[in-house]
C-alpha cells in the first residue's frame, strides 16, 4: 500500500490528490456519524418508554419530560408530554411535528458515503486510463529495448490508481452498510415509540372518563 501512495505521488497524477481528498472526506464523515449515531444518539428505546409510562400512568408527567435527554427519541416524546394537558390529539400532533424535525438529523450526511465510494472508483478508473494513455505514449518515442521495462512500469501506476480507489471506496461501502442500518433503526425507534406514547394517552384518558 505504501509503494502505491509513493508511485502516483511521485508521478503527480492530479488523480492521487482527488482520491486522498475523498478519502479524507469520508474519514471525517464516518467520524461524525458514529459518534452521533452510536454514542450521542442511541439509547435504549424500550428502557426508556417502560420509564415514561411508569411516571405518565402515575400522574407524573413533569417527572417523564424531566426524564428526556437531548437525543432524538427522548426529544421527540418531550414535545408530546409538554402537550398532555391539550388532550390526545394535541400530544399526536406534537410528536409528529418534532419527529419530521428529528428525522432528517439522524440521516443527513449518510449519504455522502456512498457518493465517496462512487467517485473514487469512477476516479481510480480515470487514472487507470490516463496513465495507460501516457504509457502508449511514451513507448512509442523510445528504443525497442526499452519499451518492456517503460510498459511495464506504466501499467503499474495505472493499476495503483485502480487500487487506491478500491482501497477508499471499499470501507466506505461496508460502513456505510452500518450507519445506514444503525440509522434506520433510530428511526424506526422514534416511531414505534412515539405510537406507544400517543396509545398511553388514550389508554389514561379512557380510564379517566370510565
Amino acid at each position: 500500500m505504501v509503494t502505491i501512495f509513493r508511485e502516483l505521488f511521485q508521478l503527480g497524477l492530479g488523480e492521487f490528490y482527488v482520491l486522498l481528498a475523498l478519502g479524507a472526506f469520508g474519514i471525517a464523515v464516518i467520524v461524525d456519524r458514529v459518534y452521533s449515531l452510536y454514542f450521542k444518539y442511541s439509547i435504549d428505546a424500550k428502557k426508556f418508554f417502560a420509564e415514561v409510562q411508569k411516571r405518565v400512568m402515575a400522574d407524573r408527567v413533569d417527572d417523564a419530560i424531566r426524564l428526556c435527554s437531548d437525543a432524538p427519541l427522548p426529544q421527540v416524546i418531550k414535545h408530546g408530554l409538554m402537550k398532555h394537558d391539550m388532550g390526545v390529539e394535541a400530544v399526536e400532533i406534537a410528536i409528529n411535528e418534532k419527529a419530521t424535525e428529528m428525522i432528517p438529523l439522524i440521516e443527513r450526511r449518510t449519504h455522502y458515503l456512498s457518493m465517496v465510494a462512487n467517485a473514487s472508483t469512477m476516479t481510480g478508473l480515470l487514472g487507470t486510463v490516463m496513465g495507460m494513455i501516457l504509457c502508449f505514449r511514451a513507448v512509442a518515442g523510445v528504443e525497442p529495448s526499452k519499451k518492456a521495462t517503460i510498459l511495464a512500469q506504466g501499467i503499474s501506476v495505472a493499476m495503483n490508481s485502480t487500487a487506491l480507489s478500491l482501497i477508499i471506496a471499499v470501507p466506505m461501502i461496508i460502513v456505510y452498510s452500518f450507519i445506514q442500518a444503525k440509522s434506520q433503526k433510530l428511526v424506526e425507534d422514534i416511531r414505534t415509540v412515539s405510537q406507544q406514547t400517543v396509545n398511553l394517552f388514550r389508554i389514561k384518558e379512557q380510564k379517566q372518563e370510565e
